[in-house]
């Protein structure tokens, strides 16, 4: 017996080192659950789900994906890496902050990234001028998709400063009662170009801007808006820059009204498909130029 342990005992120390690795592995997961009843404490699984977003977000693996599994709160969340977050139909999940500092969600991964939002609720304490607080704040991220969110009340709704050229999808979401609802730019100072589509959004009682373009002195900010309602805000749709091209917004089959300034082009261009219905705005009630389908 004491010749086998002998020899054994190297064989059971290579495998707990090849063991090693593997369960570094398992605990960065592919899926992991969070639900009311979870702990930050738990793997995740379905069993055994994880409480809070945050603690989801540092377990699951690079391109893996959250899910929530019941009506809840789940804190604030920063992002470093691809990663995808969903809500099933059915299901609130909730990020809730106070104060007008603080941000529902900050993004901060490469430009390789890509991060999914869908079914989120995401609510602020603040929405005028002198705020911070953003609800969901891209720095820096590759392609960013947002489905069937509700952002409100923060200064900034839906804010994308990339320094890197980034791409954004805005669809069937709701921004309410934000300073600016959806703000695209480029980050100061950065030649890099940012893209946004927004399709079936609504966009009202913001106190600065439903919509905003604004690119840096070096780069450009492209920005297509379709089958949206902006409605109840100071300006509906607003661009500006030094250059004339810098940016662009887009719209096709959108719904402007009740705004006090419908469109105000501060520089860049604002172009109607001339299928809008731009009216009952106190100001600004005619597009400057349109563009045709191709």
């Amino acid at each position: 017996m004491e010749i086998c342990a002998r020899i054994l005992t190297p064989f059971l120390s290579l495998l707990l080192l090849a063991l090693g690795p593997v369960a570094a592995l398992r605990a960065q997961a592919a899926k992991i659950f969070v639900a009311s009843y979870g702990n930050d404490a738990n793997d995740g699984s379905r069993g055994t789900p994880e409480r809070n977003f945050q603690a989801a977000h540092d377990a699951v693996a690079a391109g893996g994906q959250i899910v929530v599994l019941d009506t809840a709160g789940y804190g604030a969340l920063s992002i470093n890496k691809s990663i995808s977050v969903t809500v099933p139909p059915g299901v609130n999940g909730f990020i809730s902050v106070s104060g007008n500092s603080a941000s529902g969600i900050v993004i901060n991964a490469a430009g390789t990234d890509s991060v999914t939002l869908r079914g989120l609720i995401i609510e602020g304490g603040g929405n005028g001028i002198g705020d911070t607080g953003s609800g969901i704040l891209a720095n820096s991220i590759g392609n960013l998709a947002i489905e069937d969110c509700t952002v409100r009340n923060f200064s900034e709704g839906i804010y994308l400063l990339s320094t890197a050229s980034a791409k954004i999808y805005v669809r069937h979401s709701t921004l309410r009662g934000c300073g600016y609802g959806l703000d695209v730019e480029n980050g100061s100072g950065s030649a890099a170009s940012a893209t946004a589509i927004a399709s079936e959004c609504v966009i009202d009682q913001c106190t600065i801007d439903g919509v905003v373009a604004l690119p840096s002195s070096a780069g450009s900010v492209d920005l297509t808006l379709a089958d949206c309602i902006i409605s109840g805000n100071k300006n509906g749709l607003r661009t500006a820059g030094s250059l004339s091209t810098a940016s662009v917004i887009r719209v096709d089959n959108c719904r402007i009204t009740g705004n006090a300034s419908g469109v105000v082009v501060q520089g860049g261009q604002i172009l109607s498909r001339g299928n809008n219905k731009l009216e009952k705005n106190a100001n600004n009630n005619a597009f400057p130029a349109t563009y045709s389908a191709k």
